[in-house]
């Protein structure tokens, strides 16, 4: 398994790397190289850095564990968060389910409400990661088919500690924990006939995946967000059926990673409405991701202000609340500005008059519910262009404030061009989604065996 999953270092290329060990099929060392790849990237790192700049707990547990030895304390911590990252699944209430599925985040949530909504009689086993499921009444026997697996994934632990840190080492050591805990899922119901995931690279999608290969199922994907074209490196699809935005994503997999499953386009979930502009703006957007610079956000907010007194100002932090940056002295300084975090992302959207955001896909769900972006790549640390929209002629890139951005939104999104780019990104946009979501209705019960 390790020379498998963290020797082989021929994965440079997505498709020809991380596939060649399942044939283009999920397997427990392509799921453990996904994750590896993911965790081990400089994005990730510096990811990682800023939780702990941000997060108390998470210097604490980091400083902890790189004091620990590497013999025992360390094996022991990665196995311990095994423990913990299967008994945060739950519930298992559900009986004679078809399908069963696993989430972390809201975005997830929304993509496997569509599944339920394009397939409405499915019947669906809705797995999801919190501390509320420690206790529940399964777990007791999850805990104990680890415990006694323990002998023999200690060596695997073991060789994790001598090559990572912390982080990379937990996600990939979860990623076996989860592949361990969903094989045996299915091999007790043999009526969970399929695995559908919105994530195509976190531990417990692609766990889930290579179990219900493993076992003979089928595994069907349909993604929560952009695919990062200018990512360095992007996760494989190997399901059997993926269902996505648009052709951009699919093309962004088929020519920056590998994607074998049969294809449908079905549009963003949101609401799609045309572009609106207003006489005078009387709100904007500023949306943030991970990787955030504050300064950045401080000096635009003052262009801002200082050309336009009178105008609303929207802040809206990433979601997952460890990247929160505290803007909170803005806030106290100008009644004008509110910061926000985790409100519902299109009642925010519609509320601004236009947005501005960095290497953000809230970009695309900004322009498919009407208000045109201004792409300004200084507000967070990742590459210019991470996800491409750039290059493709997606959206307007600034260099900063000025009086004049919203007359060049006017004549960037105006050009009658853009409408068809849009469309290669929101497949339903401009159009009756209708045709779409029945063609995807139609391939997702053939692959649960509804058809």
């Amino acid at each position: 398994m390790w020379r498998k999953t963290c020797e082989d270092r021929s994965d440079t290329t997505a498709c020809a790397g991380v596939a060649a060990v399942s044939r283009n099929r999920y397997d427990l060392a392509t799921a453990l190289r996904i994750v590896r790849s993911m965790e081990t990237s400089a994005v990730r790192g510096a990811v990682f850095a800023e939780i702990k700049r941000k997060n108390a707990l998470y210097r604490v547990v980091d400083a902890l564990y790189s004091r620990a030895g590497a013999h025992l304390m360390q094996p022991l911590a990665l196995f311990v968060y095994m423990l913990k990252s299967i008994l945060s699944l739950g519930p298992f209430e559900i009986d004679d389910a078809e399908a069963v599925s696993v989430s972390s985040f809201e975005n997830e949530w929304h993509s496997l409400d569509r599944v339920l909504t394009l397939v409405p009689d499915i019947t669906l086993l809705r797995l999801s990661l919190t501390r509320g499921h420690l206790l529940g009444c399964r777990q007791l026997r999850a805990a104990y088919l680890m415990l006694v697996r323990a002998p023999r994934i200690w060596p695997f632990l073991s060789r994790l500690v001598r090559s990572y840190n912390f982080m990379p080492s937990a996600r990939i050591a979860s990623a076996l924990a989860y592949y361990i805990r969903f094989v045996h899922l299915f091999a007790e119901d043999a009526n969970l006939a399929t695995a559908i995931v919105a994530s195509n690279y976190s531990p417990e999608a692609v766990g889930l995946a290579a179990a219900a290969h493993r076992m003979g199922r089928r595994v069907i994907y349909i993604n929560h967000a952009p695919v990062p074209a200018n990512a360095p490196w992007v996760p494989p699809v190997l399901a059997d059926c993926a269902i996505l935005y648009g052709e951009a994503i699919k093309q962004t997999y088929l020519h920056r990673s590998c994607c074998t499953a049969e294809v449908a386009v079905i549009g963003q979930p949101w609401t799609a409405r045309p572009m609106e502009w207003r006489g005078k703006v009387g709100c904007i957007g500023i949306f943030l991701t991970a990787l955030t610079r504050a300064d950045v956000v401080y000096e635009l907010v003052s262009a801002i202000r200082r050309s336009h007194p009178e105008v609303r100002i929207v802040i809206r932090n990433h979601p997952v609340a460890l990247l929160r940056t505290d803007f909170s002295d803005l806030e106290q300084q100008d009644p004008k500005v509110d910061i926000t975090i985790g409100n519902p992302l299109d009642d925010e959207i519609v509320s601004c008059d236009f947005i501005i955001c960095g290497n953000s896909g809230v970009a695309l769900n900004a322009l498919s519910s009407g208000r045109p972006v201004a792409y300004m790549d200084q507000l967070d640390g990742l590459n210019f262009d991470y996800n491409g929209f750039v290059a493709n002629g997606l959206v307007c890139h600034v260099t900063g404030w000025d009086d004049e951005v919203y007359t060049r939104l006017k004549r960037f999104y105006q050009n009658p061009a853009w409408q068809s780019i849009m469309r290669s990104y929101d497949a339903s946009y401009g159009g009756d989604a209708t045709e779409l979501e029945n063609a995807a209705a139609d391939m997702i019960r053939r692959y649960i065996g509804q058809a």
